[in-house]
């Protein structure tokens, strides 16, 4: 399914060979994308990110990145399509823990 897998590294060599990712389908990014157009910038960081190529969410500002993920969690908790995005934001929120605890960036790899 096409969407953006988020990555820990600190290079493009180590963010390719990771292991552990989470996915961010298009589906939902879009979804989101419909939702939030009108509220301001909330959300940018994660819905302005380019689905077909690779953008570093550097150690500064994966707090932000973990916020925005804490903020989905309070917002879209009703029907099962917001449940879906419940699951994606705590997901991220648990990538930008280990980030944040082993000095990381997060790679936002499109596809």
């Amino acid at each position: 399914m096409c969407g953006i897998d988020f990555v820990i590294g600190v290079t493009d060599k180590e963010a390719s060979k990771a292991e552990k990712y989470v996915h961010f389908n298009e589906r939902t990014h879009n979804y989101l994308l419909t939702m939030e157009k009108s509220t301001g910038k909330e959300f940018n960081l994660l819905l302005n990110l380019d689905r077909f190529s690779q953008t570093i969410i550097y150690t500064k500002d994966v707090p932000e990145l973990k916020g925005i993920c804490e903020e989905l969690l309070r917002k879209y908790k009703n029907s099962e399509k917001e449940q879906e995005i419940g699951y994606f934001a705590q997901e991220l929120i648990e990538l930008c823990e280990a980030a944040i605890n082993q000095k990381k960036h997060i790679y936002a790899i499109g596809d």
